[in-house]
């Protein structure tokens, strides 16, 4: 357990339950207000016919039974959620606890043993997840001064017309002294990635995190010789299982490829690396992956003919299926559900010099990808300028994200509307002076109060 670390509730007094229950839950949307008055006056309306629910539902429980039947249904009620805690019954207790902010549920745990067990239940972490992916959220992390951070909030403050300002909260701080990249969070999980390249330790390990929790854990070291290994993390929604894929690279003149394919799953006690079979030599890129549907999908290039491709790895079976590409493509996206990628000028990244990108969509039945074009409008330029940025994904129906490198100082990321073709620069406000860091940004973050086990 010593790498098995929980910020949430740290320090916490020793108030009533429903003194703190009440005390995160007024608190747990403030911090997302300040941006929008009238959001917060929508929250405020939202969360006033929530009570006046719970009220409702309250008083017909009361006419059905009398006040000795619902203190004893209180006290000894024992259901799949776990025994109940509190003055509420334990199914308004999760449909309430399924509502609130991640934060909030995470501090809710030091309330009590019981209250710690209810959250931990499989139905409650599961009905979370659901709810959580109805209402996304933009997730920033850097690192600077030897720690990991994490900052998040919700995903359509970006989208809204009148305001170009997105207040972020700060979710969590990791200790981590060297560098590493990030892999694309997964059904609010994290994995670092390509620690003994940046890090230059040889007794660098991966680490899992989920920021809505607080929590991280050290993985099992990779036994390799190589000294480069690439991972991606994946989720499973039909076991419900999350698991780690990584490869150890030989780079050779003329050779490269993934030599030792191993996998990880969570959540089995003991962690342990697995072999796998792979029958297509390949060398998967560092960038660009993407799950959708419990199929892990990443770039490579052929290791003999240097092919372009896209594997798809599948969680459940852990097979892997190949895809040709028809050119080199920047990234993979999630565009409505099925696999997209996109293309433009410089591989790496985009400018104010760029005029368009492609978009391609892969047919499944047909295995073909159907590419368009979308033409930037004419003040891309001028937003943009010398800013080099990446295409993050896309929100909403057709809104791309795209975001610095770098951070900076004011932090800004863009937001590009396909249909009207209107470009918007949004100030990121609340991730502290830094500047000159390596940031990752990400949309279509999902927050997840589930455990690593």
């Amino acid at each position: 357990m010593d790498d098995l670390i929980m910020n949430a509730g740290a320090g916490g007094s020793a108030a009533s339950p429903m003194a703190v229950f009440s005390s995160a839950l007024s608190s747990g949307s403030a911090t997302q207000a300040a941006p929008v008055a009238e959001e917060k006056n929508k929250n405020s309306k939202g969360f006033i016919s929530f009570s006046c629910a719970m009220s409702a539902m309250m008083k017909k429980r009361k006419r059905k039974v009398s006040k000795e039947n619902v203190a004893l249904t209180i006290s000894s009620s024992v259901g799949e959620y776990g025994e109940n805690s509190g003055t509420l019954p334990t199914d308004l207790m999760v449909e309430i606890l399924s509502r609130v902010p991640a934060k909030s549920a995470a501090r809710f745990r030091c309330v009590s043993n019981d209250w710690n067990s209810l959250l931990r239940s499989p139905y409650l972490t599961n009905l979370f997840l659901k709810r959580s992916s109805a209402r996304p959220h933009l997730l920033i992390t850097f690192q600077a001064e030897g720690k990991w951070s994490f900052f998040s909030s919700p995903e359509y403050l970006i989208s809204d017309q009148n305001s170009n300002l997105v207040v972020v909260d700060n979710h969590m701080d990791v200790p981590k002294d060297y560098s590493f990249g990030v892999c694309v969070p997964v059904c609010g999980l994290m994995c670092t990635s390509n620690e003994w390249v940046l890090s230059r330790k040889r007794d660098a390990r991966m680490m899992i995190c989920n920021p809505s929790t607080g929590q991280f854990k050290s993985l099992p070291k990779v036994r390799s010789c190589r000294g480069n290994v690439i991972t991606y993390i994946g989720y499973n929604p039909i076991e419900k299982q999350y698991k780690v894929l990584c490869m150890t690279i030989r780079e050779k003149p003329f050779k490269f490829k993934a030599e030792e394919h191993q996998v990880l799953t969570l959540g089995t006690g003991k962690l342990k690396w697995r072999m796998l079979e792979c029958s297509v030599d390949h060398y998967p890129y560092y960038h660009g992956s993407i799950c959708i549907n419990g199929v892990l999908f990443y770039l490579a290039m052929k290791s003999e003919s240097k092919e372009y491709m896209t594997v798809s790895f599948h969680m459940k079976d852990e097979n892997f299926m190949f895809i040709p590409n028809q050119d080199l493509l920047s990234t993979l996206i999630n565009y409505k559900g099925r696999l997209g990628g996109i293309r433009h000028k410089s591989f790496g990244f985009m400018d104010g010099g760029d005029v368009g990108f492609e978009l391609w969509i892969l047919d499944v039945v047909n295995q073909e990808w159907i590419r368009s074009i979308h033409v930037l409008p004419p003040m891309w330029k001028d937003v943009v300028g010398e800013t080099r940025v990446y295409f993050v994904g896309i929100i909403g129906s057709c809104e791309v994200v795209f975001s610095p490198f770098v951070k900076s100082n004011p932090f800004y990321i863009f937001h590009l509307d396909m249909k009207s073709n209107s470009i918007t620069r949004v100030e990121i406000k609340g991730t502290g002076p830094l500047e000159g860091q390596a940031v990752y940004t990400f949309v279509n973050h999902i927050e997840n109060v589930n455990l690593i086990m």
